[in-house]
């Protein structure tokens, strides 16, 4: 998909545009992280894990039309935490941009 086609969406202007980039966890160790999105009252979460050489390890989502992105933040994030503790994984950085769900 093509940033006029992704531009075409917005009424007015466009949404800031941030960098963000993945830093890897200490050897041993992995990283969950998880995030939600709210898009006319639809919210969806999810997680993705890695290990330090940035290895996918897991990935999940789910989608609830009726939640807020509190909620569907902090559901991402438990979710991302049972599966890392079901696969065996103990030594964990989780890592989100909601205060609140961490």
């Amino acid at each position: 998909m093509s940033i006029d086609t992704i531009l075409r969406g917005f009424s007015s202007s466009p949404p800031t545009t941030h960098l963000v980039w993945w830093l890897a966890s200490p050897p041993g160790v992995v990283k969950l992280n998880f995030d939600g999105s709210l898009y006319n009252s639809s919210a969806t979460g999810g997680f993705i894990m890695r290990d330090w050489t940035s290895k996918l390890l897991r990935v999940g989502a789910a989608f609830d039309d009726t939640t807020s992105i509190l909620v569907a933040e902090a559901c991402a994030s438990q979710d991302g935490l049972n599966i890392a503790i079901q696969a065996g994984f103990h030594q964990l950085i989780i890592e989100g941009d909601n205060k609140t769900a961490i």
